[in-house]
């Protein structure tokens, strides 16, 4: 096959054999980093408290994004059992905002559907 020479050479990459691959597997998530998330959730729940219950001020709504950040994390039983979080989110499900009540109370029902899978 000839080439015309008003045509630009075929396109090679050199590099094809250094292209990772992303693996299609959900990784679950650390220790260290839901620590840091349920961490961040209680200090914006101590702010939010400090101002007002039924305020709805930034800190509350920060509080709620880390939550449902939390609940649509791809954990396993492993990573619940061995951090402090029921503990944690316990003492959010009682707190006086209605909207951080409800969500961590979302969060500690969809660690124990996770929990209960694994026993099964």
């Amino acid at each position: 096959m000839t080439f015309s020479d008003d045509l630009a050479p075929p396109c090679v990459n050199k590099n094809n054999h250094h292209v990772k691959r992303r693996s299609t597997k959900k990784r679950t998530i650390r220790r260290k980093e839901l620590e840091e998330l349920i961490s961040a959730a209680i200090r914006a729940a101590h702010v939010a408290r400090d101002k007002g219950f039924y305020i709805v001020s930034p800190e509350a709504i920060r509080c709620v994004k880390i939550l449902r950040q939390i609940r649509s994390l791809p954990l396993n039983a492993r990573v619940i059992t061995k951090t402090d979080g029921f503990s944690t989110l316990l003492f959010l499900s009682k707190n006086g905002n209605p909207k951080i009540r409800s969500e961590s109370q979302s969060v500690i029902d969809h660690w124990k559907g996770i929990l209960q899978n694994k026993s099964q």
